[in-house]
């Protein structure tokens, strides 16, 4: 049973966490199955599925870490986690906008899916940093 604020937020950030290494498991799994091409129809149906699940987990994880940002005790906020967070919006914009084909060039959209790989890395050091400075 959660007691207070400082047990949400410790709660929702590991939730947060687990809901990210989940959805975001899709990048290298893809990138793994990329090296056998030509897929079978299974193969390409649960990416297609796992694409789906993807952007709920992305999106709840948002959540979460929200939850887990508002309720953390003042002295474990730093500006790197707050920059952390930007870059965590940024990449869930980012996804549902790739996903609902709201760019429909080309050429938008693979920049578009270059940046989010390189933010992602971002992403992936603020969050270790920004812990490590706590």
């Amino acid at each position: 049973m959660i007691r207070n604020p400082e047990e949400l937020s410790e709660l929702c950030g590991m939730v947060s966490m687990i809901l990210f290494v989940s959805a975001n498991a899709y990048y290298p799994a893809r990138l793994i199955a990329n090296n056998f091409k030509p897929w079978s129809r299974e193969v390409s149906l649960f990416f297609k599925k796992y694409l789906d699940i993807h952007m709920i987990l992305n999106l709840i994880a948002l959540l979460t870490l929200t939850i887990h940002g508002h309720y953390a005790p003042a002295d474990e906020r730093n500006i790197v986690l707050s920059a952390a967070f930007a870059v965590t919006v940024w990449l869930v914009f980012a996804g549902v906008l790739m996903r609902y084909n709201v760019f429909h060039s080309m050429k938008k959209q693979m920049r578009l899916i270059h940046t989010q790989q390189t933010l992602f890395v971002v992403w992936l050091i603020l969050i270790i940093v920004g812990h490590l400075i706590d």
